[in-house]
Parts: structure tokens; C-alpha cells; sequence
């Protein structure tokens, strides 16, 4: 039975921790149902008031006048020389009543006189207005109860307890007004005064609690839009005026862009030296080792070393681009066609005095690379480097954009060379594999290529191409 109840309760608060906006709509739900109580007790309060203003004094003015009219008959019994002036405690069931009760000390009242108006009924006093008019003295004043009436309705009573001058005993004169006939017009008036000025209220929350959510909130939309503009590299750091609740966020947020920058800028420097500080000694040795013969011991010793510094080389680029595994880098952004063409006209100046290649570019517009731009130029040089090297004659390089959900933009370089088999291509993904001996490099060209790929989240696939020879088709990320 409490199953239902406790999971709805653990989603709203879920949704309560989630969303600030439906925080304030819980608030303003919880002040509109605080108003309608709040209507409610005043219209309660009123409609008592009411009949404490208007009744009252009539029902008493009319007991004191049965009191003054009362005196003995002529058995030394209570009669009433005059009826009330107001003809409707004459009239059947009108709503005005009016009972004269014996008091006696260990009987309930016993009903002596009663009111044209109740016909051959009387007034049925509960129990503790019985022990009330049992307990009272006369000279006591009067006391006000509301009973059921005998048209079903509440009815207004006073009660007053006094002796009657040559009567014995005390006697209770009762007289009571049906409260609906009063109260309702003005019951309704203020029924319809008090919902019109609930709704109104209502409105006015809702209203106030809109522009909370649309005014309040907006600075949180602000810095999103400045978050998403310091990601794809339009701007480097927030600049904008946040309130004082917000602006410690802000500079936490400056903060860790200008320490992810500085990571970045420090790793690639620690690349750079150590590039240049170990590749010409390997070199060297290596090429020692050639000219002193075969040394199997030295060969290994430096294809160990060589191994480990381009490890470390690795180790360095991930650490300094470690936000790029997931898909996102911050504050880095890289026109994608201008690069290709400068990198075409480095490749043309670099085989033209080897071959006669031709290399094209078929752009349908320029997109944007979410990224460094040194790693553009790598993996694309990579490849373009390869289709020159292994193609024939011609080279196409095209520049698709993003097309499908994931936001990855294509570069497809495509020759007409004799292509690869899907066991070379699987050995060519193999780091230090080699298809052809002959050309010139250490192998791990396309292996250093597809793990840079992955490092931005994109893929690198190879297919048999419309010119005979290998298609490559590079998937990156795009800025939004």
C-alpha cells in the first residue's frame, strides 16, 4: 500500500535535486495552496463574525422581550402576555423560533411554551446546551450555542435563565434565527470576493514565479552560452558580469581553463625538448650501427630505446590532451580547408621532383575541427603522405561535413595506387608492421595515427577507392 506513495516521493525529489526551476514551482505550488487555506479560514472566520454581528443582537433583543412579557396565568403558570412583534415567529418553519423551558435540578428541561413558528415541533437542545441550562442561574446573561434546527439547517440559539416574578422555578427562554438565511447572500457575496482574490493571487504567483524562472535563472543560460563559447574556441576565458551567487563559479571555471592550458602548452614543450633532445643521438646510433655491421645486441638496444621514447613521446601527448577522450577539448578550434590546402602544396613541392602527382581538393564548404591544430595536420599529413606515396598519378583529398548525430565531420584521401587487401590493411594498423620494406620511415606512422583518432573520440576506416587504390576516410569532430 505505501509502495506507490514512497516511489513518487523519491522522483520528486530526484526532480527537486535536478532542477532549480521545478524548485521554484514546487514554492509557488506550496504558496497557492497556502493561499487557499488561508481563503478558506478567512471566509470561516467571516461568515462567524457575521453571524455574531447580525444575529446575535436580534435573537437577544427578542429574549428580552419574552422575558419582560412573561408573568404568571392563572393556574401560577408561565404565559406570555404579548408575542414577539416580528410576525415571522408566527409563520411555519421561518426560520425565527423562540421555547420557554422549565429548569429543574435533577430533570432535564421540560419544554413549557414554543413559538408559532415551530408548529407542533420543538427545538431538540443537545446535551450540553441541557447541562448548560441546568447549571446557569438566573441574572447569569445570556449564552450562545449553534444547534441542528428543525428544518434540518443550523440554527443561532441564546439561552437566558432567569425567575419570573410571582412564577415558581427558573425558567430557560430559548430563542434561535436559521443562520442560512442570513448568512448565505453575504456568505456568497464574499465566497466569490475571496475566490476571485485567491485566483488572483494564484495568478500572481505563478506570474512572479515565471519571471523567477525566466529572470532568475538567465544568468545560469548566460554562463552556459559563455561556457559553450570558451569550448569551441571563440572566446578564451569568461569575461561576462555574473551575480555575486555565480561569479565564484565563474572564476573556478577561468581557473581550470587557464591550468588546462597551461598542461597542454607545458606537455607539448616537454614533447618538443625531448624530440630533439633524443632523436638525432638514435639516429646517429643507428646509423653507427649500419656502418659497423651487423650487431644484433646493438640493433636491439637502440630499437628499445627508440621504442621508449616514442612511448614517452605518447605518454606526453595523452596527458596533455586528456580531456580529449571524452570527445571534447576546451578552447581549441581549427578551420579545417585552409590547413588541407597548405598541406596539399607541401606535398606537391615535396614529390615534384619525384613524380608527377596530382593532387585535388573538393570541399562542399569549411567546417571546423574541435581540436589542436598540430594534430590536424599530423593525421591528415599522415595520410596524404601515404596516397602520394603509394599512388600513381592522382591524389583526392575531399572535405565532407558533419552528417550524421555524433558531429563528426569526414576527410576522405583517395589515390589510384595498387591499394590494400583487408589482411595488409589489418597489418598496417599493427604498430612497426610493414608492407613495403622499401620505402623509407620506422613504420609507425598509421598505428600513431589511429590512436590519435581515438584521442578525439573519431574513426579512421579504409576501403577500396573509385580510382583503383586505397580510400581513406578520417572521421573527426566538429565544433557545434
Amino acid at each position: 500500500m505505501t509502495t506507490a506513495p514512497a516511489g513518487i516521493f523519491q522522483k520528486f525529489r530526484a526532480l527537486i535535486r535536478r532542477s532549480m526551476a521545478a524548485r521554484l514551482l514546487t514554492v509557488a505550488i506550496v504558496s497557492v495552496i497556502g493561499l487557499v487555506l488561508m481563503g478558506l479560514v478567512a471566509q470561516a472566520q467571516f461568515n462567524a463574525q457575521i453571524v455574531r454581528l447580525t444575529i446575535d443582537p436580534e435573537i437577544e433583543s427578542v429574549a428580552n422581550d419574552l422575558i419582560g412579557d412573561a408573568g404568571p396565568g392563572l393556574n401560577n403558570d408561565l404565559i406570555l402576555r404579548a408575542l414577539p412583534f416580528d410576525p415571522r415567529y408566527l409563520q411555519p418553519l421561518s426560520g425565527r423560533y423562540f421555547q420557554i423551558l422549565l429548569v429543574r435540578d435533577n430533570a432535564p428541561p421540560q419544554t413549557q411554551t414554543i413559538s408559532p413558528s415551530l408548529v407542533d415541533a420543538e427545538i431538540q437542545l443537545p446535551e450540553k446546551v441541557q447541562l448548560a441550562i441546568s447549571a446557569a442561574r438566573p441574572g447569569d446573561g445570556a449564552h450562545f450555542f449553534i444547534i441542528d434546527g428543525p428544518d434540518g439547517g443550523d440554527l443561532r440559539i441564546v439561552v437566558r435563565v432567569e425567575n419570573i416574578p410571582e412564577v415558581q422555578g427558573r425558567y430557560a427562554f430559548v430563542v434561535g434565527v436559521a443562520t442560512k438565511a442570513i448568512v448565505a447572500p453575504a456568505a456568497n457575496l464574499v465566497g466569490w470576493a475571496f475566490a476571485v482574490f485567491v485566483i488572483f493571487c494564484a495568478l500572481m504567483v505563478a506570474a512572479v514565479s515565471a519571471l523567477q524562472i525566466r529572470i532568475g535563472l538567465e544568468p545560469l543560460h548566460e554562463l552556459q552560452r559563455d561556457i559553450a563559447a570558451v569550448r569551441r574556441g571563440d572566446t578564451d576565458r569568461l569575461e561576462g558580469e555574473y551575480p555575486a551567487e555565480i561569479q565564484p563559479v565563474t572564476d573556478e571555471l577561468n581557473a581550470l581553463v587557464d591550468h588546462n592550458r597551461e598542461v597542454v602548452e607545458r606537455a607539448r614543450r616537454h614533447v618538443g625538448n625531448l624530440a630533439h633532445a633524443l632523436k638525432t643521438p638514435i639516429a646517429v646510433l643507428k646509423n653507427a650501427a649500419a656502418v659497423g655491421g651487423e650487431d644484433a645486441v646493438l640493433k636491439q638496444s637502440i630499437d628499445e630505446m627508440e621504442g621508449f621514447v616514442e612511448r614517452q613521446l605518447r605518454r606526453a601527448r595523452v596527458a596533455a590532451r586528456a580531456e580529449a577522450s571524452a570527445g571534447a577539448t576546451i578552447a581549441y578550434r581549427t578551420p579545417v580547408l585552409k590547413n588541407l590546402e597548405d598541406l596539399v602544396f607541401m606535398m606537391e613541392q615535396r614529390y615534384d621532383s619525384t613524380k608527377a602527382m596530382d593532387i585535388s581538393i573538393e570541399a562542399e564548404g569549411d567546417v571546423t575541427f574541435r581540436g589542436e591544430r598540430e594534430d590536424l595536420l599530423e593525421m591528415a599529413a599522415n595520410l596524404i603522405d601515404n596516397a602520394c606515396k603509394y599512388g600513381t598519378s592522382q591524389v583526392i583529398v575531399r572535405l565532407l561535413p558533419a552528417f550524421d548525430s555524433k558531429g563528426l565531420f569526414e576527410i576522405v584521401v583517395e589515390d589510384d595506387g595498387p591499394g590494400l587487401s583487408e589482411e595488409q590493411i589489418a597489418r598496417a594498423m599493427e604498430r612497426g608492421a610493414r608492407l613495403d620494406e622499401a620505402a623509407p620511415g620506422q613504420g609507425l606512422g598509421l598505428s600513431i595515427l589511429t590512436e590519435t583518432v581515438e584521442l578525439y573520440a573519431g574513426e579512421l576506416l579504409f576501403e577500396r577507392g573509385q580510382l583503383g587504390g586505397l580510400k581513406a576516410r578520417l572521421r573527426l569532430p566538429a565544433t557545434d
